[in-house]
């Protein structure tokens, strides 16, 4: 088993009160990859950053968490960074700066029993998606396990060119991990219910919808389980939902160690690998970090 997490690479930059506090190399794909490794398990991360110090940063604090980095592509240039403003309730608005190359990173040839993480801005781009597609394309005739999170922070009613590629992403999944505000900058859709009516395959798919502290539901045919948010002091929501798809990808993991392939699972099945979910994203958001804590990690690992 092999374990692939697809997007940017971004270093944050943290403001509480118009005053930086800290920093901290991100990404929702990166940000899913350093908690995987920090749990023992066989995860790339598939990315992009400049040959500079920022791109130093997140290429040593990866190799230190345990993840495997040959599939990073650097250039000559600046990386990505993003500034992050927290208000009174420790949520966040962006402003992001992009790097000064728009390059594409190589895909690795899809072996059965993959799991791929994939989502966000990284996942609409022009330069490279026929390489993604075709990457996608592979990887569902091969039965690997896509995840696919759009992590949509705009409406998409006057943008058809990105809600067709949202589409065409969702399409090649096979698990589709949203929040509420995905479901509603995408489709206009304000619960679960109805974000499963717009799933494209649901014959073949599953819906994880997430609602914040209102907790989360999963639809698979015709099953539908809710599960609470787990209680937490929040301190940052900084990488919850990144986290929430790394935990679904641990239990997931818990699961086909254990035998039971994705056709065979039960309700219960389901139920738990959910509830990791809920708890990678509820350590986080009791952290400074945008990953799981390493005394977390390390208390998983020896469960695992």
């Amino acid at each position: 088993m092999r374990i692939f997490s697809i997007g940017e690479t971004t270093y944050d930059i943290l403001f509480r009160d118009g005053q930086p506090v800290s920093a901290c190399s991100g990404g929702s794909a990166y940000n899913s990859a350093i908690s995987l490794g920090r749990c023992g398990l066989p995860i790339t991360l598939i990315s992009t950053f400049g040959d500079d110090p920022i791109g130093d940063l997140s290429s040593e604090f990866l190799k230190n968490n345990g993840v495997k980095c040959d599939l990073i592509k650097r250039f000559n240039g600046r990386s990505r960074v993003a500034l992050a403003f927290f208000d009174r309730d420790n949520n966040a608005g962006y402003s992001f700066y992009p790097a000064s190359e728009d390059v594409f990173p190589e895909y690795p040839v899809p072996q059965p029993n993959d799991i791929i993480l994939l989502g966000s801005s990284f996942a609409l781009r022009d330069n490279g998606r026929d390489n993604l597609l075709r990457f996608l394309e592979e990887a569902q005739k091969m039965e690997c396990i896509v995840i696919y999170d759009p992590n949509a922070r705009q409406c998409m009613s006057d943008k058809p060119e990105l809600l067709q590629k949202i589409i065409g992403n969702m399409a090649l999944a096979t698990i589709i991990k949203g929040s509420d505000q995905d479901f509603s900058n995408i489709f206009g859709v304000k619960e679960g219910e109805s974000a499963w009516g717009v799933i494209p395959e649901k014959e073949k798919q599953v819906l994880v919808y997430t609602k914040g502290g209102d907790g989360a539901e999963l639809f698979a045919g015709n099953l539908h389980i809710q599960i609470p948010a787990q209680a937490t002091k929040v301190v940052s929501t900084i990488g919850a939902g990144d986290n929430f798809s790394a935990g679904i990808v641990y239990g997931l993991c818990r699961k086909f160690r254990a035998g039971i392939p994705l056709k065979h699972f039960k309700p219960s099945d389901w139920e738990a690998v959910m509830n990791y979910g809920a708890f990678f994203a509820s350590a986080v958001c009791g952290s400074h970090e945008n990953y799981i804590p390493e005394e977390t990690a390390k208390m998983l690992r020896t469960d695992n």
